[in-house]
């Protein structure tokens, strides 16, 4: 019975050592311990539209480092558009109407390029409704999309900084 009580002991302590030996802190995407949003700083530009302030809010939060004037300048176009939808119109209410947003970030130092990414997000809502729940709707899934971009680009520009790009 001690001898089990014993083999049991030692199979569990076994298997912890090996478990807590396959787990570190170490960074999962590049050797930047430290580093991160954290470092990254951005003169954002001005926004010209509501989805424009949608993504750079994101971005603003996700690096919030303070800029300072000699660092690059973040700026932003994006554009929406409504795919085809459905082949069929046979129901006019609670049509899906598709939208996508879609955004190009620039960055730029010294008034030249230094990165450049285009991300879109598709999302979809039920059209043919009420003048008022189709403008809701609509703007609801403008939102969902812009801020799916916004999630998009600031995983692009992580990863360029990450990979030792300077931004």
């Amino acid at each position: 019975m001690i001898s089990r009580l014993l083999m049991t002991g030692l199979a569990a302590g076994l298997v912890t050592t090996v478990l807590t030996g396959c787990a570190s802190f170490a960074p999962v995407y590049g050797g930047h311990a430290g580093g991160g949003a954290h470092s990254v700083r951005f003169n954002f530009a001005s926004p010209d539209s509501r989805l424009e302030q949608i993504i750079f809010d994101r971005l603003k939060v996700a690096f919030p480092g303070p800029a300072l004037p000699g660092d690059p300048v973040l700026d932003l176009v994006v554009t929406r558009s409504t795919p085809a939808g459905s082949n069929s119109d046979a129901y006019a209410v609670a049509r899906p109407v598709n939208v996508r947003i879609e955004a190009t970030v620039t960055i730029a130092r010294d008034g030249e390029p230094v990165f450049e990414a285009k991300r879109f997000a598709d999302t979809a809502y039920q059209g043919g409704k009420l003048a008022s729940t189709n403008a809701i709707s609509n703007l609801e899934a403008e939102r969902t999309a812009a801020e799916g971009v916004a999630e998009s680009l600031r995983l692009a520009l992580l990863a360029f900084s990450a990979n030792g790009n300077p931004i």
